[in-house]
């Protein structure tokens, strides 16, 4: 009976499918905390259109990454079908924005492929790989590259946070 169990441990769903501008992308399922419908922002001056604001989840502040922006696609009006990821990495909570979530796969059993490096946003975009699921390509996103824009801050945008003396 033991080879049932592993076996049937090689076929866990480990990626969540998720749509942005008709590409499918997925993540892993271990890095997700919870997905929520979208939840009331506070839009805060930054540098980086892309970091769309911050808002309350569940008592504490998230910073949200809208991964159409991030992608250099342009912004659009959230529907019924728009999620939030919310993410845990770096110690810390961050959301993405997405425009569907389609469900779970197993990438086991499925050959895990390339991707070739097309311009100079690709690090941005945090493609590391891809897999065909159900006949269509679904390109594997790296959380922590996803959430780089929320929390890394650089020098010149330093000047533009409020003070904290009085």
């Amino acid at each position: 009976m033991s080879g049932g169990r592993a076996y049937s441990a090689t076929l866990a769903k480990d990626l969540i499918q998720v749509e942005v501008d008709a590409v499918l992308y997925a993540v892993e399922v271990a890095r997700i905390r919870e997905i929520v419908n979208p939840l009331p922002l506070i839009e805060l001056p930054r540098e980086r259109p892309f970091v769309v604001g911050v808002s309350d989840y569940r008592e504490q502040v998230v910073a949200v990454v809208d991964l159409r922006r991030l992608f250099g696609l342009p912004a659009q009006k959230a529907s019924r079908r728009t999620k939030w990821v919310i993410l845990e990495t770096a110690g810390m909570l961050v959301g993405i924005v997405v425009d569907a979530v389609l469900g779970v796969f197993s990438s086991a059993g499925t050959q895990e492929r390339d991707v070739p490096v097309l311009d100079g946003r690709h690090r941005g975009r945090g493609i590391t790989s891809a897999y065909r699921h159900e006949d269509r390509l679904v390109f594997l996103l790296d959380a922590d590259r996803l959430v780089e824009p929320a929390t890394e801050l650089h020098p010149e945008e330093m000047a533009s946070l409020p003070s904290e003396a009085p």
